[in-house]
């Protein structure tokens, strides 16, 4: 019971181990299917996708380096696809016949900021999954050189 603290008379206690890393798959997920949306145009759906990643890492601890870092995207994603989803909306309410090049402005701005966010998202996504693989790859390699050096024992012994 080290674990609990008491605070106005409530019993507080420590999140589960992991709780934080769920918090942060969950996150990155979600910014997986934003990025998506974001390039294929779908602001409204962008926005309730990034609104999920946000709420999901609100939960988790502010100070850590990881989270502040997915926490940080979500809003970023949340922004964007807001932005994104005024200029789509505001340009669908330009008469294209009296305000052409307004229109075109509009449609322009919410299509490259879509891209351009959801392009950046895409890379730091695409990195992440690179980081892990490069570890996965140093953890094999360091347990194929030791069965090769427990195998080079043993020959040397035989």
């Amino acid at each position: 019971m080290s674990s609990q603290q008491y605070k106005d008379g409530a019993i507080i206690t420590e999140p589960p181990v992991g709780f934080n890393k769920t918090k942060r798959q969950w996150a990155r997920a979600f910014l997986w299917i934003t990025s998506l949306l974001l390039i294929l145009d779908r602001p409204l759906l962008s926005l309730l996708t990034s609104s999920c990643a946000v709420y999901t890492m609100h939960g988790g601890k502010w100070l850590s380096q990881k989270n502040m870092k997915w926490m940080l995207a979500s809003i970023i994603s949340f922004l964007v696809s807001l932005y994104s989803l005024a200029l789509w909306t505001e340009s669908k309410f330009v008469d294209e016949e009296r305000a052409y090049e307004l229109k075109t402005t509009l449609s322009m701005k919410h299509r490259v900021a879509e891209i351009v966010w959801g392009g950046v998202l895409l890379l730091v996504l695409a990195l992440t999954i690179k980081e892990r693989i490069d570890v996965a790859v140093d953890k094999t390699s360091q347990v194929i050189e030791r069965c090769r050096s427990g195998l080079e024992k043993q020959a040397k012994q035989s």
